[in-house]
């Protein structure tokens, strides 16, 4: 499966909490990318938490990051503050989009990690399926016993319409659930459990901070 950075997508915010939004509430995030800068290296956390990120070849307006599909990324540094815990977690983002991926192709939106990490992972990513464009929450975590719990859960919801959509993901300790907009969860149990993400990687919005861009990769405003 490929997997490249956003393509024909603007990123309006983004967010990593410690706690599960509730409707009405004010939201204690850990980390809150407004993604309002104009011609700037900085991605400011807006917490005041100190997860700035830096960025590499996207373009703001002050509504949003466009990026290129190739090699546009946020980066931010790993923090105790980005990584999940063994408690409940959350992590999010505002996006728009007009084109779905190819079959088997993925579009890489916000991750912390990789696959077969030792310390677990997380991402949201955006993949094909039967032609449309659905968000994915991955929730790649180690259980107290040292063992992996893996989960993903996907959305229900075609995004590449042009409309402005948030994607929350959402991880308890016996499940993941993904929510688009205000439509309900749609909730998967996890009968093993899930543990905690304490990885030292990066966090990456766009491309993976360690992403090799693929030659000829065209990219579009999302």
């Amino acid at each position: 499966m490929l997997a490249r950075s956003l393509t024909v997508l603007i990123a309006v915010m983004a967010f990593v909490s410690l706690t599960v939004p509730h409707a009405g509430a004010a939201q204690a995030y850990s980390a809150h990318w407004t993604l309002d800068e104009i011609g700037s290296s900085t991605a400011y956390d807006a917490t005041g938490n100190g997860n700035d990120g830096t960025n590499a070849n996207v373009v703001g307006d002050g509504d949003g990051y466009t990026f290129n599909g190739v090699d546009s990324r946020v980066v931010v540094p790993s923090a105790a503050s980005l990584n999940s815990g063994s408690g409940d977690f959350s992590y999010g983002v505002t996006l728009t989009m007009t084109q779905a991926p190819a079959t088997r192709e993925t579009y890489e939106v916000l991750s912390k990690g990789l696959a077969g990490d030792k310390a677990g992972n997380y991402k949201i990513e955006i993949t094909s399926s039967s032609g449309k464009a659905k968000a994915r929450c991955v929730f790649n975590s180690i259980l107290p016993s040292g063992k992996r719990s893996n989960s993903a859960q996907l959305g229900s919801t075609s995004l590449a319409d042009g409309r402005v959509h948030t994607i929350t993901c959402t991880k308890t300790s016996t499940s993941i659930s993904i929510q688009i907009d205000a439509l309900p969860a749609t909730t998967k149990a996890i009968a093993a459990g899930l543990g905690s993400v304490s990885n030292a990687s990066a966090l990456g919005l766009g491309a993976r901070p360690s992403r090799t861009p693929h030659p000829g990769t065209t990219g579009s405003r999302a």
